[in-house]
């Protein structure tokens, strides 16, 4: 009797063995494709949730408000805080901005600052800003609160800021500070070039509205930005 080797038939011919293969790499790319649609629309439906209002003032304004993330600032925000502290810091004179008074200046310790270049500290981040205050008083003497002495500043260029994280911002300024003497007419040029740093922080208007007081006002003024000046270190432009 003779025998023959029996050979168990393969699971799948090999024409179906590689329809096979096929059917699960095309599921594979069914499945990538439909998280990838997935992804794409969850992300058109954040942008589409970002409306755009109309706001029209009293005096008949109309601005269009979006809804951005609360760490966002447009760049030109940023620039005018670091021109407004700029200006506020070394626009000293006898005079109490926008008025007629005469601007005794803000104590500090047995100096004194400009009432104007106390304001701009409160732009800065609060522990460096009441340490700023003492350079400041530095430099100011004591012929400022006599109108002996005037200073200003002339910004010549103001880059545009460097986001370094989210909320974080670096920006460049190149500047002058002038004083002149109105006793003897002369006067001196400082430069001044610094690389400002600020962060984002909570946006706030004042809790009593219209009937809070003068000074209150104008913290919350300055501080309607959002941001605060971190840092501020030498700029060396090439």
């Amino acid at each position: 009797m003779k025998l023959q080797r029996f050979t168990q038939p393969a699971l799948l011919p090999e024409a179906k063995n590689l329809l096979a293969l096929c059917f699960l790499i095309l599921t594979g790319i069914n499945i990538l494709t439909l998280i990838l649609h997935l992804f794409v629309a969850f992300r058109i439906n954040s942008v589409a949730a970002m409306k755009t209002t109309q706001v029209q003032l009293i005096n008949g304004q109309t601005y269009y408000v979006s809804e951005q993330d609360r760490f966002f600032r447009y760049p030109s925000v940023i620039q005018n805080v670091v021109k407004n502290w700029t200006e506020l810091t070394f626009n000293w004179d006898n005079k109490i901005p926008g008025t007629n008074e005469i601007d005794p200046g803000i104590k500090v310790n047995s100096k004194r600052v400009p009432t104007s270049s106390y304001f701009a500290s409160l732009l800065m981040e609060p522990e460096f800003g009441k340490a700023s205050l003492f350079k400041i008083a530095e430099l100011v003497p004591n012929t400022v609160f006599s109108g002996q002495l005037r200073s200003t500043v002339i910004i010549s260029f103001v880059s545009e800021p460097r986001e370094i994280r989210p909320g974080e911002w670096e920006i460049d300024m190149i500047a002058t500070r002038l004083l002149v003497d109105r006793s003897s007419g002369r006067d001196e040029r400082i430069p001044f070039n610094r690389t400002f740093r600020l962060k984002a922080v909570e946006i706030q208007t004042p809790p009593l509205g219209s009937q809070a007081s003068a000074f209150e006002q104008k913290v919350y003024e300055l501080r309607s930005a959002g941001l605060e000046i971190t840092r501020i270190a030498e700029f060396n432009p090439k």
